[in-house]
């Protein structure tokens, strides 16, 4: 059996070595620009002073990637004496987006100061949603497409497999996760979609995997922790009789935050599930109203071991009908493991877990996966 990832890993490397290494030295192309950089952040940390380029200000703590090198170090807010910057950036926080360069971070380590043309305003760290360097100091088209639209974050992701031989499989996998940011106002889209053939000398094609799911989620903090949300679910499934299905849902949650990378939500509500089904004479149409229950969660540990960071992250989400729920039910858990390879690129293992009142015996109620996919963070 061959596979395309370990090829595409392969030429990813290559590729990011032309582009962050010179002939001479691993690091050679990084140092000459380092060296004929006029413009350099200062971070000043227990009393050490480094040069670079700050990449994002989180809530607990700040991302800084210094001269010479390709990486990036993290530096807890406690930490830092003093920071500024000559780079401009792009920081947009609560329901504002302004441009400017940090002059100093408060001694309380809660606020920073950002020289705006005339103007110095005070921000708090923990309402900044984006920072992004500024079209200014990096004119390139993707930085200018992140500058447009900075308060969209996400990733797109992809998974292949092509087998040959006696037996035949063709594999495609895609997941896009995007979200949008601004101040109480937060609207997620979660799409996935997995198709798989599979074909012997003796047998036809054969598509054991056609399946799309979609997630859109708005969901409003409208007092401290709490949150509103409304969300539509679409998604079919045809080699387990799902023609279409869909689920509307609203209700109110709770984040429990332990930091901004670290929470954990749940929630609870009323939806409405409606199914119908290939074969629709044998497998009447499905619908009910349903609650609609769930939880989500985030775990960062950064600096863990030789990697910059782990994130952890699932969602599980039940709607079992009001009238009978022993007969009628909708349930999905999705969990992951992300680990950033370099800014742009991470590496991501999922398992799926879906459990529905499928009317098909052939078929039954249990479905799970787990699959490896390569990203593109943005």
């Amino acid at each position: 059996m061959t596979t395309i990832i370990k090829p595409l890993f392969f030429l990813f490397l290559m590729a990011f070595s032309v582009l962050h290494a010179s002939e001479d030295h691993p690091l050679g192309l990084e140092v000459e620009r380092a060296e004929n950089a006029k413009t350099k952040d200062t971070v000043v940390v227990h009393g050490m002073v480094l040069y670079g380029k700050v990449i994002n200000i989180g809530q607990d703590k700040l991302t800084f990637r210094p001269l010479y090198s390709t990486g990036a170090v993290h530096f807890a807010y406690k930490d830092i004496d003093a920071l500024s910057t000559e780079y401009t950036y792009h920081i947009s926080f609560k329901r504002m987006n302004i441009i400017g360069r940090i002059e100093e971070i408060e001694s309380n380590k809660e606020y920073i100061k950002v020289r705006e043309g005339k103007d110095l305003r005070t921000i708090k760290i923990a309402d900044i949603d984006n920072i992004i360097i500024s079209v200014n100091d990096d004119p390139s088209m993707e930085n200018m497409i992140r500058n447009t639209f900075p308060r969209i974050s996400g990733d797109i992701n992809l998974g292949l497999e092509r087998e040959s031989g006696s037996n035949q499989k063709n594999t495609t996998d895609v997941m896009l996760n995007m979200q949008y940011k601004e101040a109480e106002h937060e609207l997620k889209l979660y799409v996935d979609y997995e198709f798989e053939t599979t074909e012997t000398p003796t047998t036809p094609k054969v598509e054991n995997k056609d399946e799309l799911v979609g997630i859109l989620t708005y969901k409003n903090h409208f007092r401290n922790d709490w949150f509103w949300f409304g969300s539509i679910a679409a998604d079919y499934d045809r080699p387990r009789q799902i023609q279409n299905r869909y689920i509307p849902a609203a209700g109110f949650g709770y984040r429990f935050k332990f930091k901004k990378e670290r929470w954990i939500e749940p929630y609870a509500g009323l939806g409405y599930a409606r199914t119908s089904y290939v074969d629709e004479k044998l497998y009447p149409e499905q619908k009910y109203t349903a609650a609609a229950v769930g939880v989500s969660g985030k775990f960062q540990v950064d600096d863990f071991m030789y990697l910059n960071s782990v994130i952890l992250h699932g969602m599980a989400v039940y709607y079992p009908s009001l009238k009978d729920p022993g007969e009628e039910w909708i349930f999905r858990v999705n969990a992951g493991l992300t680990i950033p390879l370099f800014e742009f690129f991470s590496v991501k293992l999922l398992y799926t877990l879906i459990n529905d009142s499928n009317p098909d015996p052939s078929v039954g109620n249990n479905k799970t996966s787990t699959k490896l996919l390569f990203g593109l963070d943005f």
